[in-house]
């Protein structure tokens, strides 16, 4: 996994630290600082600060009470490193995906939303395990919406089986074509895209309880025609064939 930490530092030097100043190091120091006071710790397992201007760990904890691995040990390099093989080309091709689809965004991208990503790592007693990873930008340049710092969140999981590989959601707040925007990037990994609105997960739980369009309408205050027209989109973009394929589509990735 050398090679893929070398081609994000590179990535990150030519997409995001040419383009815009980085953060002080005092307002890094604040953020982790912030994080370390915030109930944070009480409800996940793991969680790391990633700066990407020098592609680097501000702070990670919690890797080792519950992986294993010490958590001063935990660069980048490590991370990318624990990665399961089978695992590793498809981890590092959404990465990239989702950076280049922030870049692309026309809003500001602080707080769009978040990508979670699961997949299996290994633990230092050497036998894997998979975990759900939520990633939030925290910081980015105001002038030029380039993301900097990114949260991520970790936790061990029990759904899905140890044979299955890389799957992902991206919850995204839906502005300026922020959706479609993101759909397009990640279309590069799988035709079937999961990238959600707030709206279309709203739309899916109500329909999970066996609602109408009319129903749901009138739950979250939009028309029928509109409710229409998210749902064969929900289908269009899943490659789902009917309502109850496209719940269990949602609930495979994990999303409700």
């Amino acid at each position: 996994m050398t090679n893929t930490v070398t081609i994000f530092k590179q990535y990150c030097a030519a997409k995001i630290a040419s383009r815009c100043n980085d953060v002080s190091v005092e307002h890094k120091k604040q953020l982790v600082d912030e994080l370390k006071n915030s109930p944070l710790r009480q409800v996940v397992q793991a969680w790391s600060v990633l700066d990407f201007y020098t592609y680097t760990h501000l702070h990670a904890e919690g890797y080792e009470r519950y992986f294993g691995w010490p958590d001063a040990e935990m660069t980048s390099e490590k991370i990318l490193e624990i990665v399961h093989p089978d695992d590793q080309e498809a981890f590092a091709k959404l990465y990239y995906l989702v950076l280049e689809g922030l870049l692309a965004m026309p809003v500001p991208v602080k707080s769009i939303g978040h990508f979670c990503i699961s997949y299996r790592i290994q633990t230092a007693q050497g036998n894997y395990v998979r975990v759900l990873e939520t990633n939030n930008i925290i910081e980015s340049d105001e002038s030029t919406n380039t993301p900097l710092i990114c949260l991520s969140q970790m936790s061990r999981i029990d759904f899905g089986t140890p044979n299955e590989k890389v799957y992902y959601y991206f919850v995204i707040t839906d502005k300026d074509g922020s959706v479609e925007i993101m759909s397009e990037y990640l279309k590069q990994y799988n035709p079937v895209v999961n990238v959600f609105s707030e709206n279309e997960l709203k739309i899916v739980r109500l329909m999970m309880q066996g609602k109408t369009s009319q129903e749901i309408a009138d739950t979250i205050f939009l028309s029928k025609h509109t409710i229409d027209k998210y749902r064969k989109n929900l289908l269009e973009k899943t490659g789902s064939a009917n309502s109850a394929s496209l719940i269990l589509h949602m609930q495979s990735v994990g999303v409700v």
